[in-house]
């Protein structure tokens, strides 16, 4: 990544119409990494307006996950690059192709970051005709975008139990660093 990474959980509103918006520190990453949608050249600073939105790979496939995934367009490159890397044919290659090619969806955003969840996604998060909030939560490389409902009481609790598990309780718990320890 060149530098900008998605981090932070940020809570947006479906409107009336069906839109909602990648939150601002988000549509920067996309700055930073791609070219604004049918706009020849970025725009000369990372915070300034593109002229057109952005395309986003959006990601619904996945039986166990809860969430989709949205990548840039340099993140979805790289995915590319690695599936190449999977043996033709192998049954690794076959499921990857299915939930990452088969169930997934080009979006293009607004120039303000507005977009309209396709029909596959509105259904994978279980959105309704009403208006919802959405969680965008910052996962490194990729967005994950939860139905803000089902984060708080699924993600959170998930969360919870893993700091428990892993770092421990109460004033001995060990500090969070600590997971880097076998990092250079």
């Amino acid at each position: 990544m060149a530098g900008e990474t998605f981090r932070g959980e940020h809570y947006l509103k479906v409107d009336a119409k069906g839109r909602t918006m990648l939150p601002s520190p988000f549509r920067a990453v996309f700055q930073a990494q791609d070219k604004p949608a049918a706009s020849p050249e970025p725009a000369e600073k990372p915070t300034e307006k593109p002229a057109e939105g952005y395309k986003m790979l959006i990601v619904y496939g996945g039986a166990n996950r809860a969430y989709v995934e949205a990548y840039t367009q340099t993140g979805a490159a790289e995915l590319d690059r690695r599936f190449d890397q999977l043996p033709y044919g192998s049954e690794e290659a076959d499921l990857f192709s299915a939930i990452y090619y088969e169930q997934s969806v080009t979006v293009e955003t607004d120039k303000d970051g507005r977009f309209s969840p396709p029909p596959q996604v509105r259904e994978k998060l279980g959105l309704g005709r009403d208006e919802e909030e959405l969680c965008f939560v910052g996962a490194r490389d990729t967005i994950r975008i939860w139905r803000a409902e089902t984060y708080r009481e699924r993600r959170k609790a998930e969360i919870a139990e893993m700091e428990k598990r892993l770092l421990g309780e109460g004033p001995r718990a060990a500090d969070p660093r600590s997971l880097l320890r076998n990092t250079v």
